[in-house]
């Protein structure tokens, strides 16, 4: 004799929540905080020079945690946003100049460490700006009785580091500017080019003017990098909206050369 429709729907059930008991992830009851500062660092060394400093790096949670920390290359996109990418080669890294000490350890609940980094570079390195990472990962130990399925969850936290090394000079320039809706808000877009050897890292505002020439708004341009032979999109959110016409964009950036970038440009708010 066939069983009831409901008696399969409860089985299904029942079978649901057993599959899902086991397979999926618990919420997570206590997840790990851990502090690292200073979060970017940028050096002047000469070629063939060497020099050592330290992070700090301190356990904000409950209990022990244990970190292990590397060098890595990162990039940045055309929206800014960091790319870690490993071992992977980049432009201008200096990821293999650097060495950390101690690599792997454990801290317990409120402890602070040191973690010394050395950077030796090349004595026939090309003068320009390099950049890499070093990145602390707490290490999830495995407790007894972790049941199937459950998953270690793992924090990560990447300084920036910059080293500059000889006498080289920025070269950027100013490409264009957007003006966007996301949303209700209404966003400036700055492009951004590096067409020289190191990095360097913007300084600056935009006055926005109506068309009877009155100032209406200055917006800060944000303190952000942009990599040597790349270029980005920094985006800067207006605090308050235009209302509809039309406007003159007049933005002025230091790239830390002796002339600023600059560019004009008007711009029609619908």
């Amino acid at each position: 004799m066939n069983k009831p429709r409901w008696c399969w729907l409860i089985f299904l059930a029942f079978l649901c929540f057993l599959l899902s008991s086991i397979m999926l992830p618990p919420a997570l009851e206590a997840q790990i905080f851990f502090g690292v500062t200073p979060i970017r660092v940028e050096h002047k060394i000469k070629p063939g020079g060497r020099l050592t400093d330290v992070f700090y790096v301190r356990n904000n949670a409950n209990r022990p945690i244990r970190l292990k920390v590397y060098p890595e290359n990162w990039w940045l996109k055309e929206d800014g946003t960091p790319s870690f990418v490993g071992q992977q080669e980049v432009s201008f890294s200096c990821k293999d100049w650097i060495k950390v000490n101690p690599f792997d350890f454990r801290l317990q609940p409120g402890e602070m460490k040191q973690v010394r980094y050395t950077i030796s570079v090349p004595e026939d390195i090309e003068a320009g700006g390099y950049h890499a990472a070093v990145s602390f990962e707490n290490v999830p130990e495995t407790p007894e009785g972790m049941r199937l399925g459950q998953v270690a969850f793992t924090a990560k936290i990447a300084a920036a580091v910059y080293v500059v090394v000889g006498q080289v000079e920025p070269r950027g320039s100013l490409d264009e500017a957007l003006f966007e809706k996301s949303g209700n808000n209404q966003i400036l877009k700055i492009k951004i080019s590096n067409s020289g050897k190191t990095h360097f890292r913007l300084k600056g505002e935009v006055v926005i003017k109506n068309i009877q020439g009155k100032k209406v708004n200055t917006l800060e341009v944000p303190d952000e990098p942009v990599l040597p032979t790349s270029w980005r999109y920094v985006s800067i959110p207006l605090k308050e909206n235009l209302p509809p016409g039309s406007y003159r964009l007049e933005i002025r950036i230091d790239i830390g050369r002796e002339e600023l970038l600059g560019l004009d440009k008007e711009i029609e708010v619908k």
